[in-house]
């Protein structure tokens, strides 16, 4: 029994003992928690004092880290999860776009997934995808854009690009012309666009969002509120059409317990001709995405959204002009890319994974500028532990890092000024 204690006491002892870093004060695993609460969403700031307290709490002599110390492990082990992705092999599927914050900066981001992923009839999600470049520049023409391709394709000469997802930009088009890479465009960007020829200039709708904002006025403070809508986001991809929808779906389970006065005030969205519009469109997206984002392009998926419509269009009295439209675009859009996947199976053809990261690296907090810090974006779909910060601090170097920011990242104005600031400050003292 002594013997089994004792080892279960060296058992204990190495669990909580501080892994060493190379050419690091801090152990492994104060690193490790500060770099995950930076990764899902806390500021330096609460990571360098969360990492201090879980120290103390583990009887470690460790003060806590600078918010800078924290940021610097970040881009570290960045660095090295961006660098693993040079060992790639095989086909893969590129999915490119470009993102703006603050000034003119952009980034732009390369990612990389399997070819096969569409088999899985799923949407992509943070696990399928390889950081495979992501550069900041001032702008990007559609030279900078293929020679951040080349570049970066140079860096993993074992990966092959079977085609690039990407919106329709006028830049990314030249860049892929050039090179001659194949492409399919982001199936969200097409509805998306649809969707602006079809209602952008609609004075209906317009009207409807001006009197629900008139509404959101008049009842935000009252015991109404509950009826209110979401507030309405200027810059909304489907020009909120979901948001009423659902909305206006919503007061109809309220309509028949609401009194006769706040009928009347929700009078204007019950009209039939243009609910009739938004209602089709808006089931028409949902089914068409739906089926895209999970399936993508294929003679099975073209045929099951074919059947989908038919059925639809059975349960309608009558098809309006947006709807019709809307049929017929999905339709042209599927036969533009019949021929390779009749040849070349199933095509990925939604870009939405790189929006999710765009969000979530922008809603990442504190200074909403575009730095360095890219960097977390390869650690997205990298599982943080202190074995993985161990390996991360030995491989890249102070010089390594300095050298990346150097090549990779532009002067951005905000920080700029910001540095302006600081220096006028000390010069007054």
């Amino acid at each position: 029994m002594i013997v089994k204690l004792q080892a279960h006491i060296r058992e204990l002892q190495a669990l909580t003992k501080p892994l060493p870093v190379f050419n690091c004060v801090y152990p492994a695993q104060m690193m490790a928690l500060a770099v995950y609460i930076i990764l899902h969403g806390g500021s330096l700031r609460c990571a360098a004092a969360t990492a201090g307290f879980y120290a103390e709490m583990m009887g470690w002599h460790y003060p806590a880290p600078s918010w800078k110390t924290a940021s610097n492990w970040v881009k570290h082990c960045g660095l090295y999860a961006l660098k693993l992705t040079h060992g790639l092999k095989g086909e893969y599927v590129g999915v490119l776009d470009a993102s703006i914050q603050i000034g003119k900066e952009q980034l732009l981001l390369l990612l990389g997934v399997k070819t096969g992923a569409a088999s899985q009839e799923r949407p992509l999600c943070i696990e399928d995808v390889s950081v495979m470049g992501m550069e900041v520049q001032s702008s990007w023409t559609g030279a900078a854009v293929a020679g951040f391709i080349q570049r970066n394709m140079s860096l993993r000469p074992a990966v092959t690009l079977s085609y690039i997802i990407c919106d329709q930009g006028s830049n990314l088009l030249a860049a892929l012309r050039s090179l001659g890479l194949p492409w399919v465009s982001d199936c969200s960007h097409v509805m998306m666009n649809l969707a602006k020829a079809l209602f952008k200039e609609d004075a209906a709708l317009s009207r409807l969002c001006a009197q629900v904002g008139t509404l959101r006025q008049q009842l935000s403070l009252t015991d109404w509120s509950f009826v209110l809508p979401p507030s309405l986001r200027d810059k909304d991809r489907f020009l909120r059409i979901f948001t009423l929808v659902e909305w206006m779906g919503r007061i109809d389970s309220y309509w028949p317990m609401l009194p006769a006065s706040m009928r009347a005030r929700l009078s204007f969205c019950r009209g039939v001709w243009l609910r009739l519009r938004l209602s089709q469109f808006y089931s028409l997206l949902a089914m068409t995405a739906s089926l895209l984002k999970r399936r993508g392009l294929s003679q099975d998926s073209y045929a099951d959204w074919r059947t989908e419509v038919s059925r639809y269009r059975t349960t309608q009295h009558v098809m309006t002009r947006q709807a019709t439209t809307f049929i017929a675009a999905m339709d042209a859009y599927f036969a533009a890319y019949a021929e390779r996947y009749n040849q070349n199976g199933a095509l990925l053809c939604c870009s939405d994974i790189i929006e999710s990261i765009f969000g979530r690296y922008k809603n990442k907090g504190g200074m909403k500028a575009i730095s360095a810090d890219v960097l977390s974006i390869a650690l997205y779909n990298q599982p943080i532990s202190p074995q993985f910060i161990q390996q991360a601090m030995r491989t890249v170097t102070g010089p390594q890092l300095q050298k990346w920011q150097n090549e990779n990242i532009c002067h951005n104005k905000f920080g700029l000024r910001k540095r302006m600031e600081r220096e006028l400050k000390s010069g007054e003292g």
